[in-house]
């Protein structure tokens, strides 16, 4: 408070009279401010479907209603955040307008819109528009850059490609579930698109969590070096194989297609995490990139227990790692990044009940008498882990940091 006095005292009434064009410009600067609330409001939206569903308020079954808000709205917006924040900023290039930034939230909310009204066509097709726009708005970006992104950020650009291909081919063949194409779009959108971005940005974002030293050097300058494109021609091979091994599944080969991509998942983590360094946060990214791994290797080891194997993936995996990633950035940009490194009891609370979730959604298709208890109860947890993470982070979107912390 008496940081806020000094800066109110220090400014002119001119300053004063215009507070709120800063505001809408720091909104563009950094968009998470925007999208972090917004995607964790349509993940809490998915969720409650399910409660929603059991406790008969609802009556349209909320499978793909579900599915769609957790990839689409979620998912997607914490991904927009955080890149349309970090993306401009590693490669010095202008950051977002208002124009742009009206436009990625219009249409990722009127996609979410329609999924909740159960016009699955319409809301994909509108989250096709919102990620061909995110994808040109970086595209020039990456042509007016000064400095070169990380070269593991291939990936991230593969999985917005992988969910933009997906939500056009379920929006072509959404009244062929069991086809091929609807099945690859399906496993492109749900899976290659989180999948991709999260380990796109988990070597760019353990060494700062870690306090370890990264190749600078990479990345400071516009033209693409030698050992930059060997790494990112690396990260792009390994996505290329994880989005094969999506097709190779929906042509019937299941059992190869689980493989290879739990082959890529091992070989990549392996070859491009740092196994030094310690600090709460970056053990909180290595467990969750175990649980996507553990949950895919359960999925090819028992592919009778797919769906819940996959939620070891989405729950603790996805939504755990995509929740600390943002606390990372609400802290940083907050003025609290001396909390970085320090044990955040919230943060443990969270890792609990989302693992707490995963475990009651795995057991509901092993009990098929319980199965919607176990289905209320898992998103009940769920809920709970997402408003502890978000009254404890959220209010820290308003805060800026004051210059020179």
């Amino acid at each position: 408070m008496q940081n806020e006095q000094t800066l109110l005292a220090d400014q002119s009434p001119e300053e004063t009279v215009k507070k709120p064009r800063p505001t809408l410009a720091l909104f563009c600067q950094e968009p998470f401010r925007v999208f972090f609330p917004t995607g964790l409001f349509l993940g809490v939206v998915g969720v409650l479907l399910w409660v929603l569903y059991y406790a008969g308020i609802t009556t349209l079954y909320p499978g793909i209603s579900h599915a769609r808000l957790m990839i689409e709205g979620f998912v997607v917006c914490f991904i927009i955040g955080f890149l349309g924040t970090a993306g401009p900023r590693l490669m010095t290039a202008p950051h977002f307008s208002r124009a742009e930034l009206f436009i990625l939230l219009t249409c990722d909310l009127l996609a979410a819109g329609f999924h909740l009204g159960g016009a699955n066509r319409a809301g994909d097709v509108l989250f096709v528009l919102c990620l061909a726009f995110f994808i040109i708005f970086l595209g020039r970006r990456l042509i007016l850059r000064q400095d070169s992104p990380p070269p593991n950020f291939v990936l991230v650009g593969l999985s917005l490609i992988s969910g933009l291909i997906g939500a056009a081919l379920l929006a072509v063949f959404e009244n062929q579930a069991y086809s091929i194409p609807y099945r690859v779009g399906l496993a492109f959108l749900e899976q290659g698109l989180p999948l991709l971005a999260i380990i796109g940005v988990a070597p760019f974002m353990l060494p700062l969590l870690l306090n370890l030293s990264v190749l600078d050097d990479l990345t400071r300058a516009r033209k693409f070096s030698r050992i930059w494109l060997a790494q990112a021609l690396m990260a792009a091979s390994i996505g290329l194989a994880i989005e094969a091994s999506f097709v190779i599944e929906a042509l019937g080969l299941t059992t190869v297609g689980s493989w290879l991509r739990v082959a890529a998942l091992l070989l990549y983590v392996g070859a491009q995490m740092p196994r030094t360094g310690r600090s709460f946060l970056g053990n909180c990214v290595r467990f969750g990139l175990g649980a996507i791994v553990l949950g895919y290797a359960v999925e090819a080891v028992w592919p009778q227990l797919r769906i819940g194997a996959l939620h070891v993936v989405f729950i603790t995996g996805f939504a755990f790692v995509i929740f600390t990633v943002a606390t990372r950035v609400i802290l940083g940009h907050s003025g609290n990044g001396h909390l970085f490194r320090r044990r955040l009891p919230f943060h443990i609370v969270v890792a609990t009940l989302l693992t707490l979730a995963m475990f009651s959604r795995f057991t509901a298709d092993l009990a098929p008498r319980a199965r919607a208890i176990h289905l209320v109860a898992a998103a009940v947890l769920w809920l709970i882990a997402a408003l502890v993470w978000g009254i404890r982070l959220l209010p820290g979107v308003t805060i800026v940091e004051a210059e020179g912390e």
